[in-house]
């Protein structure tokens, strides 16, 4: 286990850029334009262009949501938080793409795959930890990185009402944001698992691919499809690869009503049974499974491939 933890620190020093310095850098970006939109350029105290409907500051639109609706307001600043730092989730499937698809091409390509396999550590040990390593470490650094965010726009929004003489303990949900960290997790494991073969596959590419990964990852699966489709009339394999990308949550979540009436609905779908819906789903699926043997054999073509680098 040591030796795999090893692996793992070693990966994340390697793609340190992607891990860590891309959602900081996203980050930055969100605080500062979600600060600017909040104070107005030129305004200290003023939301820029919300001079409407007597609504003049962050002070009057708290006062106004609480008027309204005061058991929607945790649910609504909840989401806010969320959507206001939605930017820096932008790159994070970009993260995992191409941290697997380079993750055994690169060392082949710079040949330190020679030092490498002169250490004491097998092929096995080596694909896995660059196989978890995109998968377990890139969704913690990014949602860490999302609560630091969370936080400080509610340090911010908080100040605002300090000086406009609002209420603060509003924008303070503790317990609801503490609960969509943990679904967000839940959440993306469940994704995980049904991912499992699309993303072992990019890892396998990057195995035997000797130039170009990312052709070989893309236009594969792009010609079987269009050769299926023209000569056979079926479109099996772009279903599969659709059905573990996330097509899957139609069938586990469909018994779900649509009747959404505000942030309130909206947040206990989120928070609710909902991912007890799709683990029972999903143990239930011969899809799944099939998905996980086809895992198994990606991830053992690629040990393979890595044995007979040189």
């Amino acid at each position: 286990m040591s030796t795999f933890s090893a692996l793992i620190k070693r990966e994340v020093l390697d793609s340190k850029n992607g891990y860590i310095y891309v959602p900081l850098i996203l980050m930055g970006i969100t605080l500062f334009l979600v600060t600017l939109s909040s104070l107005g350029i030129g305004k200290t105290i003023y939301l820029n262009g919300m001079e409407a409907d007597n609504i003049h500051s962050l002070a009057d639109l708290m006062e106004r949501a609480r008027a309204e609706d005061p058991s929607r307001m945790s649910a609504g600043i909840t989401l806010l938080y969320w959507a206001s730092t939605s930017l820096t989730w932008i790159a994070f499937p970009f993260v995992i793409f191409f941290s697997l698809l380079g993750a055994l091409y690169e060392e082949r390509r710079d040949r330190s795959i020679l030092f490498w396999k002169s250490m004491p550590v097998s092929d096995w040990q080596e694909v896995l930890a660059k196989f978890a390593t995109p998968l377990l470490v890139a969704p913690l650094t990014f949602l860490a990185v999302v609560i630091v965010s969370q936080l400080f726009l509610a340090l911010l929004f908080s100040l605002i009402m300090v000086f406009q003489g609002g209420a603060i303990l509003p924008l303070w949900p503790v317990s609801l944001l503490f609960t969509s960290w943990l679904t967000f997790i839940v959440h993306y494991l469940l994704w995980l698992v049904w991912a499992l073969p699309v993303l072992a596959w990019l890892l396998f590419v990057s195995s035997f691919a000797n130039r170009m990964p990312f052709l070989w990852a893309i236009l594969f699966p792009v010609v079987l499809i269009v050769v299926e489709g023209m000569f056979m009339g079926t479109h099996h394999v772009g279903n599969w690869i659709t059905l573990h990308l996330g097509a899957w949550q139609s069938s586990a979540f469909e018994q779900i009503g649509g009747n959404i009436n505000g942030p309130n609905d909206a947040l206990k779908i989120i928070l609710g049974g909902v991912q007890l819906e799709g683990f029972t789903y999903t143990i239930s699926s011969v899809q799944f499974w099939i998905g996980l043997a086809v895992t198994a054999a990606f991830l053992f073509g690629a040990v393979q491939m890595r044995k007979r680098a040189l």
